[in-house]
């Protein structure tokens, strides 16, 4: 694993036990020992450790009864920005998944994901990559639409300023085609689709 710049400090700032020695596991797998595992329940120890230990990789349990949480996720961008941010939450919270994009992360994992499924998400999101799934490509599209039809009154978000390449690529997620699915569909190597879909996070993160 060396492609993935293995071992560092870590870091899981969690309230789930049970997923979270899951998480370890894979953890361990990916190359991570456990001496360089970090882990705290609390958001002002979690940032004293930051600042003593770096840790490159974040996960970071997300709920939406914890607001504090996403103003801590933008924190975290500004002082340690090459830090990879992973929050795991519930599928179904796609809207605090958005506002977590939008504060900084790079990368997701639901707590109904099977093993193989977290063990993928993290290596894309260590390898620069970015996880991507129909629901939340909706509430992007949705969110899009939402802007063009507020643009008369007083809402004051801004659009996401996609390509016609990313739109595609959203409306193919949408539809449940996958990175490589679309790939074919659109005869674009698979490394391009991925670069498109790690824009779309980068542009989220700029409104």
């Amino acid at each position: 694993m060396g492609e993935l710049m293995l071992p560092v400090p870590m870091m899981m700032i969690k309230d789930h036990p049970t997923f979270h020695h899951l998480s370890e596991s894979i953890l361990i797998q990916l190359g991570y020992p456990t001496e360089l595992m970090l882990h705290s329940h609390d958001l002002i120890e979690a940032e004293q450790l930051l600042q003593q230990h770096l840790p490159n990789l974040i996960l970071i349990d997300l709920c939406l009864d914890q607001p504090e949480k996403i103003s801590f996720i933008r924190k975290i961008k500004r002082v340690h920005p090459d830090a990879h941010m992973i929050v795991v939450l519930d599928q179904q919270e796609t809207s605090l998944l958005f506002a977590a994009i939008q504060a900084g992360v790079q990368g997701y994992i639901f707590y109904e994901h099977t093993e193989a499924e977290i063990f993928n998400h993290i290596k894309t999101i260590l390898r620069g990559g970015a996880p991507i799934h129909d629901a939340l490509a909706q509430y992007i599209l949705s969110y899009q639409l939402g802007f063009h039809k507020t643009l008369s009154t007083t809402k004051i978000n801004q659009p996401i300023q996609l390509t016609t390449i990313e739109n595609a690529i959203l409306k193919l997620i949408s539809e449940g085609l996958s990175p490589q699915q679309i790939a074919q569909q659109l005869t674009v190597p698979l490394y391009k689709i991925e670069g498109h879909i790690k824009n779309i996070y980068q542009k989220i993160t700029c409104l």
